[in-house]
């Protein structure tokens, strides 16, 4: 198969035979070396030559682009439906997951697959030769019946453009996922974090193309305001940007997807008088964090209230939007969304093709950057900004985190069996106080306690969920 040219830089239920599979590329990659190895990179050496370095100009070409990586997912339920015919298939999710095994293994393809009962979340790279083979494979598979992919090589080019925009494409290579494939049988596609939440209603949330979307936003009749599904450190180095006003998106303070529902709860009243009677554009990574989160803020909202969403997310949009320039038909200056696009492997983030500049600041000396570095805080793993000239200084995300960090370092206290618990340092404790609309009265936790729940049901029921916001 011959892809089309582009170049752009993610029901609850206890699921007792979960398949956890962390498969080792044959292909003599190691993980690069993180500085929190317990969290996602966000930088990476590539290894196998088949990514395009930082810097280097953009490709002008598919044949000049080594590798890609796709971002792509399915809800059974969403529209286009799974056919009827093959509906009995999906809920075998062990086999499907074996498929992407195999799949993964044989193309020697670094990612993260999550398969639930309620659909899938993809995130792969390769080279552009494994890449193609693998959207053959995909397209022929009974899991992407109805999405109007075409079978196996086509050539078509409305199905050529189908899968185009179904797998959002953008360069890159197996290194960003450390050399390694991970196939995960979880509860939720990507976890939200409401026990058995499902849409009442998929069709009441509006999915706009980018072109729409864009030409929304510009709508003078009647107000919009933007919504950013993602979590803070995300929206702070890049997001929507309102033509008319030219005031940011919202961006809600959570640190993971299965907060956002707290902040719409502990925030219902004020968001209720921000957006009613207005239009609500809201968006995401790659729209699968929309697909339910949107949803379920609107059943919370009320009926009343209109709701759209960008469909593919801002992977989709910025593709669309470099496509628009070069055709001459935009300019850099006219693309909403600023700065860059945070994706959950090492390459950290991607943009335009063209420069823009930053919309964020280095933690350190405040200067315009989007370098993305982590807190170096034991146990923090906060995402940061940290330009090139200050990333020796040992930056932490406040002066709390490092203090809790020497007193942890400096401690005697002999803890049998478990490490402590770490606190919560300064930044944490006002990003959760805005969270939780400040007043509201919640159980007190600490960080790690996540990691401690899941243990507890991994023990008493042969289930482990797993975190993949």
């Amino acid at each position: 198969m011959t892809l089309a040219p582009w170049h752009t830089n993610r029901n609850r239920e206890q699921l007792r035979t979960p398949t956890v599979i962390d498969l080792p590329l044959a292909m003599g990659h190691s993980a690069p070396k993180s500085l929190n190895a317990s969290s996602d990179p966000v930088s990476y050496i590539c290894s196998c030559g088949g990514s395009i370095s930082p810097s280097t100009s953009p490709p002008t070409s598919l044949l000049s682009t080594p590798g890609f990586v796709l971002l792509f997912y399915r809800y059974w339920a969403a529209s286009p439906v799974l056919p009827a015919s093959d509906a009995h298939l999906s809920f075998d999710i062990q086999a499907l997951a074996a498929w992407y095994t195999q799949q993964t293994t044989s193309l020697h393809l670094g990612g993260k697959i999550r398969i639930a009962r309620e659909g899938f979340n993809v995130t792969v790279g390769g080279s552009a030769t494994e890449i193609s083979k693998f959207i053959e494979a995909c397209a022929a598979h009974w899991s992407f019946a109805g999405l109007g992919l075409g079978p196996g090589n086509t050539d078509n080019k409305g199905e050529l453009e189908a899968r185009q925009r179904f797998f959002k494409p953008t360069p890159g290579c197996r290194c960003v996922f450390g050399g390694k494939a991970s196939v995960r049988v979880v509860a939720e596609a990507t976890p939200m974090g409401v026990e058995g939440y499902a849409p009442a209603n998929w069709e009441r949330v509006i999915a706009l193309s980018p072109a729409d979307f864009h030409a929304k936003c510009h709508q003078e009749a009647k107000q919009s305001v933007l919504v950013d599904v993602r979590n803070h450190y995300e929206s702070r180095i890049g997001y929507f940007v309102s033509p008319l006003t030219g005031e940011p998106a919202l961006r809600p303070p959570i640190r993971r997807f299965s907060q956002w529902p707290q902040y719409v709860k502990g925030n219902l009243d004020q968001l209720k008088s921000d957006m009613g009677g207005k239009q609500i554009l809201t968006y995401c990574t790659g729209g699968i964090r929309c697909e339910k989160g949107v949803r379920w803020m609107q059943e919370k909202l009320g009926e009343g209230e209109t709701v759209f969403t960008l469909s593919g997310g801002i992977a989709a949009y910025l593709e669309w939007i470099n496509s628009e320039i070069r055709r001459g038909r935009k300019t850099v200056d006219e693309s909403l969304f600023k700065g860059k696009n945070y994706v959950f492997d090492a390459r950290g983030a991607v943009a335009l093709e063209a420069e823009a500049e930053p919309v964020s600041r280095c933690l350190v000396c405040d200067n315009l950057s989007d370098r993305l570095d982590k807190c170096r805080s034991d146990g923090c793993h906060l995402v940061v900004v940290v330009c090139e000239d200050c990333q020796t200084t040992d930056p932490r995300c406040c002066h709390d985190c490092r203090d809790i960090d020497d007193a942890c370092r400096s401690s005697t206290e002999v803890v049998e069996e478990k490490r402590k618990p770490r606190p919560m340092c300064a930044c944490e404790k006002e990003r959760e106080d805005q969270l939780w609309a400040k007043g509201r009265v919640r159980d007190k936790k600490t960080q790690g306690w996540r990691k401690r729940e899941r243990k507890k049901a991994e023990n008493s029921h042969g289930c482990v969920v797993r975190s993949t916001d």
